[in-house]
């Protein structure tokens, strides 16, 4: 019986839950202009929370501020590091973003005067140690950091320009690779590693694993929407992991991880409107993801640029740091040559284009699912049902060796 429960399990959850008709791009693209003439390394972008600064950071302590709504106004920064800058986040006031990199590097970036300076305590705190990703909580009183070997630390820094830094209990051993937080008052914060899987920062600064989310790479994660408690993340094996927050109950909140049948791999995701975000893909385009679509309310997965498309062959080559929408049918992206692109529908409407010619992509859903996914949490008993079948199956395994 118990055999039976878990193979019905398993089929429902591996059912696809739609099939692709031809891949068809919705937006074309179009290069803005060229930031410099030679590759600059660009790893990673931040857009101010008033969407109308944009801050570039990448290889050799190079930083860069364009303006989101007019690209052509940009400032070259002095970052005066040698390291290579990994991420960077605005605080949610928008007068200033942190940077993190190699070497333990974390600097302050000031949108009045554009200056970059170190700040207080974090060569004692963080030299030697490779950070990977930063993130302001939703008040702006903690950020977030992120590094190799599970590094996770919360940082702040009071009026008198006195810092803390503090581990978070319940880390594991793979490198974070990014960190994301709900923009609500709860302050709920998401974080992304390399094969420990996905877990929930909550608001006493407590770490809670995901179930089902380990052994994949999960190369970036992001809180879009405040009104709605879900944030998605991307990994390898063409995954997608939708993260539902109890914020009532942090150690409740589970991952549905989906996979999407695509060309390539996934690298990053962004918002485009308040019921879609933008998947970034490798090579150079984007898949897009409708967040409440699907009989699961989960999201399903249309095409939107496919490299195939892309007439520039340099730009089909490039891979994508980031990107933001300027509306919902336009936007912006860059590359980590330093590429500034433009996205736009050719002629119809997008939403006249999903209408009459595309459908979703093939999606299939994966453990934990979302109502058993939910039902194997809440149930000790559905879990210790399942542990002793494994037990058994291996133990009736050896019995044959």
């Amino acid at each position: 019986m118990r055999h039976r429960l878990v193979l019905l399990v398993l089929a429902i959850l591996l059912v696809p839950t739609s099939i692709a008709q031809d891949n068809e791009s919705v937006v074309e693209v179009t290069t803005i202009s060229l930031i410099g003439q030679s590759d600059l390394g660009i790893e990673a972008i931040a857009v101010s929370p008033n969407g109308e600064d944009v801050v570039l950071v990448g290889a050799v302590g190079f930083a860069h501020y364009i303006s989101a709504k007019d690209p052509s106004n940009e400032v070259e920064l002095n970052s005066n590091e040698g390291d290579t800058l990994n991420h960077v986040d605005w605080h949610p006031q928008g007068l200033t973003a942190l940077i993190v990199g190699d070497g333990g590097t974390m600097v302050r970036y000031t949108r009045d005067d554009h200056s970059i300076t170190h700040v207080p305590g974090s060569t004692a705190n963080l030299m030697g140690h490779q950070l990977n990703a930063i993130s302001w909580d939703s008040s702006g009183n903690w950020a977030y950091i992120g590094g190799d070997d599970g590094l996770i630390m919360r940082f702040r820094e009071d009026g008198n320009g006195n810092t803390e830094y503090f581990p978070l209990n319940g880390s594991k051993l793979s490198d974070v690779l990014d960190l994301s937080c709900h923009h609500q008052m709860h302050s709920i914060c998401v974080m992304t590693t390399e094969s420990d899987g996905i877990a929930v920062i909550d608001q006493q600064h407590e770490l809670h694993w995901l179930l089902g989310s380990e052994g994949t790479r999960w190369a970036a994660v992001d809180c879009p929407h405040p009104e709605r408690e879900r944030c998605y993340a991307v990994g390898l094996g063409q995954s997608v992991g939708v993260v539902e927050i109890n914020s009532n109950k942090p150690s409740n909140s589970y991952v549905a991880v989906k996979h999407v049948n695509i060309g390539g791999e996934f690298t990053d995701v962004h918002p485009r409107s308040d019921g879609h975000v933008l998947l970034q893909t490798v090579p150079f385009g984007w898949i897009d993801w409708d967040i409440t679509d699907g009989d699961d309310g989960l999201g399903l997965a249309y095409p939107w640029l496919d490299n195939s498309d892309v007439e520039d062959v340099a730009m089909r080559g490039e891979t994508m740091a980031g990107s933001w929408s300027e509306t919902e049918e336009t936007g912006f992206a860059v590359t980590s040559y330093g590429r500034i692109v433009y996205y736009y529908p050719p002629k119809a409407t997008i939403s006249d284009n999903i209408v009459s010619a595309l459908a979703p992509m093939l999606v299939i859903i994966a453990v934990p699912g979302v109502f058993l996914g939910l039902l194997y949490i809440s149930s000790p008993k559905l879990q210790k049902m399942y542990l002793n079948w494994s037990k058994a199956r291996k133990s009736s395994k050896r019995g044959k060796n």
